[in-house]
């Protein structure tokens, strides 16, 4: 992802959530109903009976520690470990498939619809040929 862009969102992130830690009155109301059943609400209830209670916040979020810079080579090689352990992940999974395509000759889907259905041979070939493909690219 362009670092840019995630430093812009962080950014935007940071004032939005800075905006709403400034609240400082909260309303809530509180009423009793036919039943002698107590209610609280932030909206003003229909009833004519009720009671306005004002609650001051100070909310004031817990900052995290800064953490140390990291050099652009720590943070370049904390990515390829994370790309690494996405492709293993991607690779185990497309092995699976190819395997349980191989092993079976007839193979259940389940569309998008919730529908089930068998593969036809034309799929399942369809299938293999890009599980292989995943497996060459994944798998290296």
């Amino acid at each position: 992802m362009n670092r840019k862009f995630l430093l812009l969102v962080l950014s935007a992130t940071c004032a939005c959530t800075s905006i709403l830690a400034q609240a400082k009155d909260v309303t809530v109301y509180r009423w009793v109903d036919e039943n002698n059943v107590v209610h609280y609400g932030q909206h003003e209830p229909l009833e004519d009976d009720f009671t306005e209670i004002t609650v001051e916040t100070t909310y004031s979020p817990v900052q995290a520690p800064l953490k140390e810079s990291i050099s652009d080579e720590a943070r370049d090689k904390q990515l390829n470990n994370q790309l690494a352990q996405a492709s293993s992940i991607k690779c185990k999974n497309a092995e699976a498939n190819l395997r349980t395509l191989n092993d079976f000759a007839t193979i259940e889907v389940t569309e998008a619809n919730g529908k089930s259905r068998l593969l036809s041979d034309a799929e399942r070939i369809q299938r293999i040929q890009q599980s292989e493909k995943e497996v060459a690219a994944y798998c290296k």
